[in-house]
């Protein structure tokens, strides 16, 4: 096959997915029907296929930002039953929710912890896991990295640019300690009634400026996810399956591709893989590098950091995706903060080497998050240079280990 065969390849078992296989939500039937089909197109290119099951409460984490907009709406008009009718019993009922709102974000968004699963409904997330062994003794691995689960739309990120995203965001943190701020002054009893009166303004105008997450996530609607994550299932997928035309392997180094579910609710999938096989990740020299939503060229970023910027990916990773760039004439740039996180933090936290290379702008595009999100809406041209990329990634992470 030709280097545009491969390119066919991708797209065209990103149609099969979009078509037979819909409605991918973190830890559905079809993730692992479509992961079935997966394993089963790339059963002839490897040398093992293995899946791993793992408890998931897709809802848990998206459900986490509305419903902390919706607890710190309830403190706020706490608060003004407070200044307006006078019960100091408020006060302190509206700090218990504006806590807790924080407690539950902070939980899951900054340090991906998972406090609310136990309020949603279990389901049973599938990781498939598929490795290219090396022809003598394995020294070292690389891990190619997709998620197959699939987002629910988002109207915000729809409709509207980042900045607002941001705006909702800084407005609800500011709430935090307004709030905070304001109920333990007005439970010192000293201030006046005006002054008070200021306060309810302005806790009123920052709950509009938070108010819009409420609409977040459009629990209805399910993207086909085509950029969102089948290019990166099917990029990694596909440079096994050149290898295995070429008959090629590498002296001392695994060629792997994991396939994940529950990105989209948390990185859940990725973590339970990395913390069920830490063990045996870190017996030799292991890389994971994530692909995901690779659609435009002038948006190509390594994600150096992740979890909101409170996690650091590995420099080393990050270094040869940087190199493996640099061959393909392109200099890539370290990605910007973002309200997000990609599969390879899952790996950091628990200290394998990781890092990732995204393609996607976090402003309104018809390819994030979005309904259009489809195999009619996919880029061949970046999706070969990404593949080019990473074959340059493998080959040069095979023949020296590191990348100084």
């Amino acid at each position: 096959m030709e280097k545009m065969d491969y390119i066919r390849y991708i797209t065209d078992g990103i149609k099969t997915v979009c078509l037979n296989h819909k409605r991918r939500t973190a830890g559905a039937e079809t993730v692992r029907s479509a992961e079935a089909w997966m394993a089963e197109s790339m059963k002839d290119c490897v040398d093992e296929i293995r899946t791993q099951q793992f408890e998931i409460h897709p809802q848990a984490f998206l459900a986490s930002v509305p419903l902390e907009a919706f607890l710190c709406m309830i403190a706020c008009a706490l608060f003004l039953v407070g200044v307006y009718a006078g019960r100091a019993w408020a006060y302190m009922v509206s700090l218990v929710f504006m806590i807790t709102a924080m407690m539950v974000l902070i939980a899951e968004y900054a340090l991906y912890r998972q406090p609310m699963d136990p309020f949603y409904p279990a389901h049973t997330g599938q990781n498939l896991y598929m490795v290219r062994r090396a022809k003598g003794t394995s020294k070292r691995r690389i891990i190619l990295c997709g998620h197959a689960d699939a987002a629910y739309e988002m109207p915000l990120l729809k409709y509207f640019p980042a900045a607002v995203i941001y705006i909702c965001i800084g407005a609800g943190v500011l709430y935090w300690i307004v709030h905070f701020l304001f109920c333990n002054l007005a439970l010192a009893e000293f201030l006046p009634e005006a002054v008070l009166r200021i306060f309810a303004v302005i806790e009123i105008v920052l709950t509009v400026l938070y108010a819009p997450l409420l609409i977040l996530v459009d629990w209805r609607t399910v993207v086909d996810g085509a950029n969102d994550n089948l290019t990166g299932c099917f990029l990694s997928m596909s440079i096994l399956k050149e290898m295995a035309d070429r008959d090629q392997r590498f002296e001392d180094t695994d060629v792997c591709c994991l396939i994940t579910d529950g990105e989209e609710a948390g990185l859940r999938g990725a973590r339970a893989f990395a913390t069920e096989n830490v063990e045996e990740l870190m017996k030799i020299n292991t890389m994971v590098i994530a692909v995901d939503t690779i659609h435009s060229k002038e948006e190509l970023r390594i994600f150096s950091r992740g979890i909101n910027y409170t996690e650091s990916n590995s420099e080393e990773a990050c270094n040869l995706l940087y190199f493996a760039g640099m061959k393909n004439g392109l200099d890539l740039r370290t990605a910007e903060f973002y309200p997000g996180a990609c599969d390879s933090e899952a790996f950091s936290v628990v200290g394998v080497k990781a890092a990732a290379i995204c393609g996607v702008a976090f402003t309104p595009q018809d390819y994030y998050h979005n309904v259009k999100d489809t195999y009619t809406n996919l880029n061949p041209d970046c999706i070969r240079l990404v593949r080019d990329i990473l074959q340059d990634a493998v080959t040069m992470f095979a023949n020296v280990g590191h990348i100084f």
